[in-house]
């Protein structure tokens, strides 16, 4: 039984052709209607029909816009529409259409249609059909490989893609590499020009398809995954197939190969190591080749964490000893390099690494200072970071905990807050700034900042104002005193700001604390 479904904004043609399509062929049933290409693109992803009839105008999302995005999925579609947007259905069928029919619709226009779209989904898909421009199997593969589907199971329609013989099945996922910057270059300048021109020569590497049984599955962000049906050496079909998107397209890829299944229910798991496998690049730089079952390996041969280097760096920052510390951690990269670790296993040890510097940050009390003008380390760890931007991230902070360390003991040695807090309490009655008061104690004013919230608790603002409503409190008890002359006494030269702040403060109004001091004393 084949699957329809109608998409007309019109009831009237909706109802006509759900009543008289299963009369002119028993064999098509009408699984839904949809009356906008929004409500039809919900219905081919839950139901997945064999054929969309549409009509090419409607609101929200017309026909043409409904079939871009059904490209995506093994369906074919057929456009409705009238005989004065006669070119529009000619377009349509040169960006995918299956056919068009004009109204007023004829049945045996309509018949002829079904028994054509029946002819085609005959044939058996194949990946050579697929790529030769048959029906896209893209989306299915990608909704289910990637986890985007509810259902885990695989969907049925991708049965017939696995020769039967099929035993050994493994995952390639090719990245290329700076696509950003390619796409801002004249000759590109279109991300799917790049992927499909990739994705062609891949498929054209001697021995991709024969050796291999290689298939392209879908392209999802900068990535083309490829699915290899044959057991054969796939790391140095992967090295030709670096080879020759340089040699033709002069592009750098890079790829991760998965471990092997012969189970295909298997391959979403399978797909997420070759993933994982790919990630090795950010260490070993572009055009790598990194196989699953290398980092496999981890779980056999124990790989020790540089212990030894990570105390000698520590050390070395805590004496203030710069050049000892930049020379220990070339040592460190260098040593977990040379064990040829996997991303994961590299992302893990740069983690410790930065962890130790941070609690010695904290330790030293100069956490607040150190990354105040630096990045938080989680911006780094949030992404797939290059072996060359740890680098320069540690040798920032490394820089940052020297210096704050020695800024830190020498303020401390001259009592810098002490006599920081002594000149805010001389010139609160002053239009004062924190400029002022870092320039009193000969700090910068970003460094002050922070050192004062740190030893104080309170910002600089927040200690001020405090300072100066306590002032204002004692001003108070003298009853000859008006609220403006206090505030201007104070440091404020308007009454209502000073008001609002005392209030938020204090809780109450100067008026309403003034009140019930003299209350109080009565």
């Amino acid at each position: 039984m084949y699957k329809v479904l109608v998409v007309d904004d019109e009831p009237r043609v909706r109802r006509g052709l759900t009543s008289l399509i299963p009369k002119l062929d028993s064999e098509w049933t009408v699984i839904g209607e949809a009356k906008n290409g929004y409500e039809g693109l919900e219905a081919v992803k839950k139901e997945l029909p064999d054929l969309v009839i549409t009509d090419i105008r409607m609101p929200h999302m017309n026909g043409l816009d409904l079939l871009s995005h059904l490209k995506e999925y093994p369906v074919h579609v057929v456009i409705l529409s009238g005989y004065g947007y006669f070119e529009y259905a000619q377009t349509a069928v040169k960006y995918g259409a299956f056919d068009y029919l004009l109204k007023p619709l004829k049945p045996e226009d309509i018949q002829s249609v079904l028994q054509r779209v029946k002819s085609a989904r005959q044939q058996a898909p194949s990946s050579s059909q697929m790529e030769a421009g048959g029906p896209n199997y893209s989306k299915i593969w990608k909704d289910w490989l990637l986890g985007l589907q509810e259902d885990k199971e695989p969907p049925k329609m991708l049965s017939p893609l696995f020769p039967a013989d099929a035993a050994s099945f493994r995952i390639m996922v090719l990245e290329v590499d700076l696509i950003d910057e390619l796409i801002r270059e004249d000759q590109w300048g279109d991300r799917q020009l790049i992927l499909f021109a990739v994705r062609n020569i891949i498929l054209d590497v001697p021995g991709m398809r024969e050796q291999a049984g290689a298939q392209f599955l879908f392209v999802h962000g900068a990535q083309l995954f490829f699915l290899t049906m044959r057991q054969t050496d796939l790391r140095q079909l992967a090295k030709a197939c670096i080879e020759e998107v340089l040699k033709w397209l002069k592009i750098s890829i890079s790829i991760g190969i998965s471990d092997e299944t012969a189970c295909y229910t298997e391959l979403p798991e399978i797909l997420q190591r070759a993933r994982l496998a790919l990630q090795n690049k950010w260490i070993y730089g572009c055009r790598t080749v990194s196989d699953y079952d290398d980092l496999k390996l981890e779980d056999i041969i124990d790989v020790g964490y540089p212990d030894s280097l990570e105390t000698e760096l520590i050390k070395a920052l805590r004496t203030g000893q710069h050049q000892a510390a930049a020379s220990t951690l070339e040592q460190f990269v260098n040593t977990v390099k040379q064990k040829n670790v996997s991303f994961r296993l590299f992302r893990r040890f740069c983690l410790q690494l930065v962890s130790s510097v941070i609690r010695l940050t904290y330790e030293l009390k100069i956490y607040d200072l150190v990354l105040e003008h630096l990045d938080r380390p989680i911006d780094l760890f949030d992404r797939n970071f290059t072996l060359e931007e740890y680098v320069d991230f540690m040798r920032s902070l490394m820089e940052s905990c020297i210096l704050s360390a020695e800024w830190n003991r020498t303020q401390k040695q001259n009592r810098t807050i002490e006599k920081a807090i002594a000149y805010m309490q001389t010139n609160y009655a002053q239009d004062i700034s924190l400029e002022d008061a870092a320039k009193s104690v000969q700090m910068n004013p970003s460094y002050f900042s922070s050192y004062f919230k740190l030893e104080t608790g309170s910002s600089f603002v927040e200690y001020l104002t405090g300072l100066r409503m306590e002032k204002a409190k004692t001003l108070m008890m003298d009853a000859q005193l008006r609220l403006y002359e206090i505030a201007q006494m104070v440091g404020y030269q308007e009454v209502k700001y000073f008001s609002r702040l005392f209030k938020k403060k204090m809780g109450v109004t100067p008026a309403e604390y003034r009140q019930f001091f003299f209350r109080k004393e009565d």
